[in-house]
């Protein structure tokens, strides 16, 4: 039983305390670097205007198209996905360069991420804005889980819903999904530990 305390209750020496921490930065470092970004454009849309209606009307603008690696295996390690774009766009020079009133929409029409929907916005022709004018969308933990299947089939579609005269314009739609890596850190650390104990073991062989 002595030999037995003997050999865990030990002192780590400062050398080897170096060691395991520098192992666990090492660890923690690696996991942060090894975040994945899959990313899938849609580009510039102009649609010929809508004057008369009927609104609202729904346009498929485009599908965004995409592989995450291992999907049976990463879809739990998705860490976050955002998508970002412009109403408007800069296509025709020296015109408005915003969109008529409008929704945004991903999954089938079925999740909301970005909207125009006032004249007074800058967004909206007829702000006198004359600039394109960016939004972004940031997935929530219940958006992503919505999305799992749409993540796995490497496809999702982006829709447009016009409520008002004008035309929907916009620019290029970039839609980027975060994956992190297998959490190897813990494990590493352990190592680490084991590098605590190592030196005061063999030094007394």
């Amino acid at each position: 039983m002595r030999k037995l305390r003997k050999y865990f209750m030990f002192k780590p020496t400062p050398t080897a305390l170096i060691f395991a921490v520098a192992l666990a930065l090492g660890a923690t470092t690696a996991a942060k670097a090894g975040v994945i970004d899959v990313t899938s454009t849609i580009g510039e849309f102009d649609e010929a205007p809508n004057i008369f209606g009927p609104f609202p009307a729904t346009t498929t603008l485009g599908n965004f198209t995409f592989s995450i690696p291992d999907p049976a295996q990463n879809l739990s390690q998705i860490s976050g996905a955002t998508i970002s774009g412009t109403f408007g766009n800069t296509d025709v020079p020296g015109t408005t360069n915003v969109t008529a009133l409008s929704d945004y929409f991903v999954n089938g029409g079925t999740m909301e991420v970005a909207a125009c929907d006032s004249f007074s916005d800058p967004c909206a022709a007829g702000s006198e804005s004359g600039a394109p004018v960016a939004w972004t969308y940031t997935f929530t933990q219940s958006d992503l889980s919505a999305l799992a299947t749409a993540f796995q089939n490497g496809s999702l579609d982006f829709s447009v819903t016009q409520n008002n005269l004008g035309a929907v314009e916009t620019g290029p739609i970039t839609l980027d999904i975060q994956v992190a890596p297998e959490p190897a850190t813990i494990f590493v650390f352990s190592l680490g530990l084991a590098g605590i104990a190592l030196p005061r073991r063999f030094r007394r062989a």
